[in-house]
This record gives C-alpha cells, sequence and structure tokens, in this order.
C-alpha cells in the first residue's frame, strides 16, 4: 500500500516538474533543475520521441551541470536516436576517457560503430561493455544483443542473448529474442525451446504462438502447428494473420473443408484480399466443387486484375471441365502476366495440345522445361506430347534431356524405357527398365497404363517379375 502511494506521490511531483520546464521556457525565464530531475524531463520527451526537445533539455542541462556525467550520457542517447552518430561518437569518446569502464558508455560507442557499418569496432566494444558490467549484466547483454537483432546480424545476437540467458534465465526479453533469433537462424530445436520457456512464463504471449505455428509449419508438424494457432486466436479472436497461417497449414495438410472454413472467416477481416480469394478458390478445387472454385477464381481477379493466379486458376477450372478453347483465354493472360511460371506454360502447353495446336503447344512445353528444368512431370508432358503425335524420336530426346536435368528418376527411367521398346532398342530399354524398377518398383504398374502394348513382352515380364521376387523376399 505505502509503495503504491509512493509511486503516485513521485509521479506527481515529476509532473510538476515537466510543467515547471515547460512554463520556464514559455516565459523565456532560465531556472534551476537538478540533475535527476533533467533526467526525468529527457526521459519524458524520449518516451514520446521527442527527440529535439529531448535535445534541447540535455543543452539546457549540460550549460547548468557542466561536470556531470548523467546528463552527458543522456545527451550522448538522444543524438543515438537521432542518429546523430559522429557527435554521439565525439562525446562518448571524451566520456570514455573520464570513465573508460563505464559499461553503458561502452555499449553506446559499440551502437555508434554498428550504426556506422563498423561491426569489428562495435563488437569490441560491446565486449568491453560486457567484460565492466556488473549490475543488471542481463539486461546490458540483453541490449547488445538485441541491437544486433534489429540489424538482422542474428549470428552476433546469440553470443550475447545466450551470456545473457546464463545471467538470468527468468529475462522474458532475453528467451524472446534468443527465440527469433533461432528461428532466423534456421535452428528449429533451439527456436522451439526457447519459445517454450518464453511461454512457461507468459502463456498468453499471442505473438510467441503464432512463430512456433510458422516453425511447425515449416517442419511438417502440422498438428502442432494447428495447435500453436489456436492458442494465439484463443488469446485474441481478431490475430487475422494466425487465422490465414492456420488456414494454409490446414491447405498444405490437405484439410480441405478446414481450411475452405479458416479462409471464409480470413476474409472476414480483409474481404479486398485477393490472394485470399485464390486460397478459398484452391480449397473448392481440391473438394471438386468446380462451380465455386471458377466463381471465386473469379471474385480473386475483380479483386486485383493483375493476380495471375486467379486467371491460372479459372483457366484449370476451365480445362478440367473440358471448356479448352475459354481456359486458352485465361492461360494467356496469366502468363502475360508472369511468363516465369512454370506451371501456366506447362498447362498452356496441354490445352494447345489438345487443341491441336502444334507450335504453340510445342513453344510452351520447352518454356516449362527451361525454367523448371527439376520437374519430372514438365519433362514427361512435353515427351507425351512429341510421342501423341508420332515423334517417338523427339520424345526419346526429350526424356534423355530429363535424365541429364534430373538424376535416378523412375518415372522418366519407366517412360524412357517405354518408348526405346516401342523404338524397337530392346538392349537400352532393358537398362532403363532395370534402373527404374531398382529405384521404385512399386510404380511399374504405371508403366503399363502409359504402354499397355508392352504388356504382351516376355523379356519385360520376366525382368518385372523377378523383382517381384525380390520384392517378396523382404
Amino acid at each position: 500500500m505505502w509503495d503504491g502511494a509512493r509511486e503516485n506521490s513521485e509521479s506527481k511531483e515529476f509532473a510538476a516538474v515537466v510543467k515547471r520546464y515547460k512554463k520556464m521556457l514559455s516565459d523565456e525565464q532560465m531556472g534551476f533543475f537538478d540533475v535527476s530531475d533533467f533526467e526525468y524531463i529527457a526521459d519524458h520527451y524520449i518516451d514520446k520521441n521527442q527527440l529535439t526537445n529531448a535535445l534541447q533539455v540535455c543543452e539546457i542541462a549540460v550549460s547548468q551541470h557542466p561536470h556531470s556525467l548523467v546528463v552527458k550520457i543522456k545527451k550522448a542517447q538522444v543524438l543515438l536516436g537521432q542518429l546523430k552518430t559522429e557527435k554521439a561518437l565525439d562525446l562518448l569518446k571524451m566520456l570514455a576517457e573520464v570513465e573508460s569502464t563505464n559499461p553503458e558508455i561502452l555499449l553506446m560507442l559499440g551502437n555508434c560503430y554498428s550504426l556506422q557499418g563498423d561491426e569489428t569496432k562495435a563488437f569490441d566494444y560491446y565486449r568491453k561493455a560486457d567484460k565492466f558490467s556488473f549490475d543488471d549484466r542481463d539486461e546490458m547483454l540483453y541490449n547488445i544483443g538485441a541491437g544486433y537483432v534489429q540489424n538482422g546480424d542474428y549470428s552476433r545476437a546469440v553470443v550475447f542473448l545466450e551470456k545473457a540467458y546464463r545471467e538470468n534465465p527468468k529475462n522474458d526479453s532475453v528467451l524472446y529474442d534468443l527465440a527469433f533469433s533461432f528461428d532466423k537462424l534456421g535452428d528449429d530445436e533451439k527456436s522451439i525451446s526457447f519459445y517454450n520457456k518464453y511461454l512457461d512464463i507468459d502463456p498468453f504471449a499471442e505473438s510467441a504462438w503464432y512463430n512456433l505455428g510458422i516453425i511447425y509449419t515449416r517442419r511438417e508438424e502440422f498438428e502442432k502447428a494447428i495447435e500453436a494457432y489456436d492458442f494465439a486466436l484463443a488469446i485474441d479472436e481478431n490475430y487475422s494473420s494466425a487465422l490465414f497461417n492456420k488456414a494454409n497449414t490446414l491447405s498444405t495438410a490437405e484439410k480441405y473443408s478446414e481450411a475452405l472454413n479458416c479462409y471464409l472467416d480470413y476474409v472476414r477481416f480483409d474481404k479486398n484480399s485477393s490472394d485470399a480469394h485464390v486460397y478459398i478458390a484452391e480449397c473448392y478445387f481440391q473438394l471438386e466443387d468446380y462451380s465455386q472454385a471458377y466463381n471465386y477464381y473469379k471474385l480473386a481477379i475483380h479483386l486485383d486484375p493483375k493476380n495471375a493466379d486467379g486467371w491460372y486458376g479459372a483457366g484449370i477450372v476451365l480445362m478440367v471441365e473440358e471448356n479448352l478453347a475459354e481456359s486458352l483465354v485465361f492461360f494467356k493472360k496469366a502468363i502475360k502476366l508472369d511468363n516465369t511460371c512454370a506451371d501456366f506454360w506447362n498447362a498452356f502447353g496441354k490445352v494447345n495440345a489438345a487443341l491441336d495446336h502444334y507450335e504453340e503447344a510445342q513453344i510452351a512445353f520447352g518454356k516449362s522445361v527451361e525454367i523448371e528444368d527439376t520437374n519430372a512431370d514438365f519433362w514427361i508432358a512435353y515427351a507425351d506430347f512429341y510421342y501423341n503425335y508420332d515423334q517417338i524420336g523427339l520424345a526419346i530426346k526429350t526424356m534423355f534431356d530429363a535424365e541429364k536435368a534430373i538424376a535416378d528418376n523412375a518415372q522418366i527411367l519407366y517412360k524412357l524405357s517405354g518408348y526405346l521398346t516401342e523404338n524397337g532398342d530392346s538392349q537400352l530399354a532393358k537398362i532403363y527398365l532395370k534402373n527404374a524398377l531398382t529405384l521404385n518398383y512399386s510404380i511399374h504398374p504405371d508403366f503399363f497404363l502409359d504402354f499397355p502394348s508392352l504388356q504382351s513382352k516376355r523379356w519385360i515380364k520376366k525382368m518385372i517379375g523377378q523383382f517381384a521376387m525380390n520384392d517378396n523376399l523382404w
């Protein structure tokens, strides 16, 4: 009770000090304030981000207390806040000559050099600040680490943050920044560990739950990710980013009905999000509700005519429903908006091939594998295009190119074996079929779906039979 009364009394006292200072300025009559008063007034303006006013306070304070280290340190702090690093550096160097072991001065010197991009000198001064820091050492170390976090230098940040953690394992700011830094460094295990330590202290920190959700999604631990997002949403039901990420996670986990409901909830917060409407359409598409999928793709396009994914998605729906000529219009628009997407070119190739537009299809398939040469499906679509036009030599050449681009891919090897067999090159076909079966025996039924006429080939049946026996032995 007495502590509360004392705090209230002090608050009124300092408010009166600020009022008296403002009156002094308006009356243009110099009044005297002690060092602690000046420090409070400067902090008052710093808290309001009125750094010009704070610097004026420090100038008056220095004139009244020219030998006070406190007011000069405060002035250096304000100069740093204004990013006047040269002036701050001159003042801090002078102060360091007087107190070379003052950790606060050393810390600010490190900050000055860091802002100037001289990380070697900055790191040196930070280490000195650490060496001479005795009181509230965890806060000193935290401030150094937090500076590196702000500059995106997470490797250096964790050096000081881990020291701060050893000083005080319950410092929640240290725990949060450690978790964040390890996340940025790609160390998921440590990041998760520190987020959990942080949440043990503050279980209602929705941002920590949100960040955990991102990490778990990246690790494909979808149930844990969804649980983390649910905690964030339980704390703040209007946390739209958590809702959006939860929807993305559910969609990635192929839980399309649940994802759809989340996306529909999300657009209540952001009804003009074209991307969100594309994701809603994709869920409907996966649920085979093509009418609703098409409607939402069109709505996404209406909200943002430059949304290439919206045009592409609508084209895919039309292609599935065999409205090929109309789908071609949408694919052309998607490619015009983004001609670097291999998916767009591959779909454009398929529709042109189906419409017997040979040259357009050939160019489109060629572009798809040029942009993304590690996608076996694009190569196979390209080769099948030639095969369907009875150009088996070009189909074989395309698959040889695919094999060079993608090593040890069973799908490509099965295709090559089939094409070579039909082209009369059984010896080479045997080599590729054997390699394909070795890599992935389980998908060999697809070989006969692609080449039904080869089921009667004795050597093929024999080779598959031998692999079947070996597979059963395992």
